[in-house]
C-alpha cells in the first residue's frame, strides 16, 4: 500500500434494510470484529455512532457508516429479539474486499439502464 493512503475495512455484516430504514442483521461470518463483539444474526440494527437508521438510504448507510478506514472503530446500537432494551458495542474495522455483493432481490429492486420502469 501506497504511504498516505488507507485500506477500506468492515465490521463484517450481511444484512439487508428494513421498510422504516433500520438494518437486519442476516448473516455474521464467524471470525469477523462483529461475531467478536457479539452482533449475532436477527439483531436489528438501529443505529451507528451518532446516525440514527430511521428514514435512511441503505446505501448511503452502508457506503459512509458501516464501511470505514481500517482500524477505525464504529459503535453499533441494536436491538434484540426477546430481549429488552437497547444494545450498544464497540467494533474496529478490520481489512475487507471492497467488492460488495448484491442479493438478487435488491438487484431487481431497481430498473437497470436501459431498461423500461
Amino acid at each position: 500500500m501506497a504511504a498516505g493512503t488507507s485500506q477500506l475495512g468492515s465490521i463484517g455484516l450481511q444484512v439487508v434494510p428494513t421498510a422504516t430504514g433500520e438494518l437486519a442483521v442476516l448473516q455474521v461470518p464467524a471470525g469477523s470484529p462483529a461475531a467478536a463483539a457479539g452482533i449475532k444474526p436477527g439483531d436489528l440494527v438501529v443505529q451507528v455512532d451518532d446516525f440514527p437508521l430511521a428514514g435512511s438510504d441503505f446505501v448511503k448507510v452502508v457506503a459512509q457508516h458501516l464501511w470505514g478506514v481500517e482500524g477505525s472503530q464504529v459503535t453499533i446500537h441494536f436491538l434484540r429479539p426477546g430481549e429488552a432494551g437497547r444494545k450498544a458495542v464497540s467494533v474496529r474495522r478490520a481489512a475487507a474486499d471492497p467488492k460488495l455483493t448484491v442479493s438478487p432481490a435488491a438487484r431487481n429492486a431497481a430498473p437497470h439502464q436501459g431498461e423500461k420502469k
